[in-house]
């Protein structure tokens, strides 16, 4: 009895290392095939941003613009401290367990880990407010599209709010006292990511990706170090 259970265990943790190498494999080719391969930045373009936190990713977008203005949706009232809104937002969209509790990878918590691998409903917005922000190295990269893709990107991100019953976006608390959570659509799992709707936003533009980008590291190769 002792034997076959051992072999059992044996045979799962055998299973499960398998899964496990194939969807990392899958990942590391999906992020470097490409998606719109022929996009090119524009020399006269809308200024943008991709940024990770070593664990998510969020695009960097002017709260208005003359493509698209951001304050009916994210609205300084929003914030305890209004005096916090910026010029310019971060923003994200993922599993809401990991999200309000796993900033870093230390944080991530088995339940949510087993949620946001299966499957959930409940994702959240995040949204941080940033002041002229500048390129830095490794995380956050700098990006030009052109007033087109711009509205694309805008539009795709403004469908994932979920609105209230006037068409208000609701938000919560967030890290600090500069970001907040709002409730959001779509649904989370181990094929689509934090990660994984940065590049879609992306790919629905029209702007060069990768295939699939489960991983942060996955989105910011595709967007160069400043060398400003």
């Amino acid at each position: 009895m002792a034997t076959t259970a051992l072999k059992i265990l044996k045979r799962s943790a055998f299973a499960l290392g398998t899964i496990i190498a194939l969807y990392l494999l899958a990942a590391l080719g999906g992020s470097l095939l490409p998606v719109n391969q022929s996009w090119q930045s524009p020399d006269d373009g809308i200024e943008l941003f991709i940024e990770t936190n070593g664990l998510h990713t969020g695009i960097i977008m002017p709260v208005w613009s003359d493509v698209h203005d951001w304050t009916p949706l994210i609205r300084p009232e929003d914030l305890q401290d209004p005096s916090r809104y910026g010029s310019h937002i971060l923003v994200g969209w993922g599993h809401a367990g990991v999200y309000r509790h796993a900033r870093e990878w230390t944080g991530l918590r088995p339940a949510d880990a087993l949620s946001a691998i299966v499957g959930s409903d409940d994702v959240l917005i995040h949204v941080y407010h940033l002041n002229y922000p500048q390129a830095y190295p490794y995380y956050r990269r700098r990006l030009k599209v052109s007033e087109a893709e711009y509205r694309k990107i805008a539009d795709a991100i403004q469908a994932r709010f979920a609105l209230d019953d006037h068409y208000r976006s609701q938000p919560s608390p967030g890290y600090g006292q500069d970001d907040l959570f709002y409730q959001a659509n779509g649904h989370y799992n181990a094929f689509f990511t934090c990660n994984n709707w940065t590049s879609d936003i992306l790919r629905q533009a029209g702007i060069r990706t990768g295939l699939w980008t489960p991983f942060q590291g996955g989105v910011m190769r595709w967007f160069p170090e400043s060398t400003e």
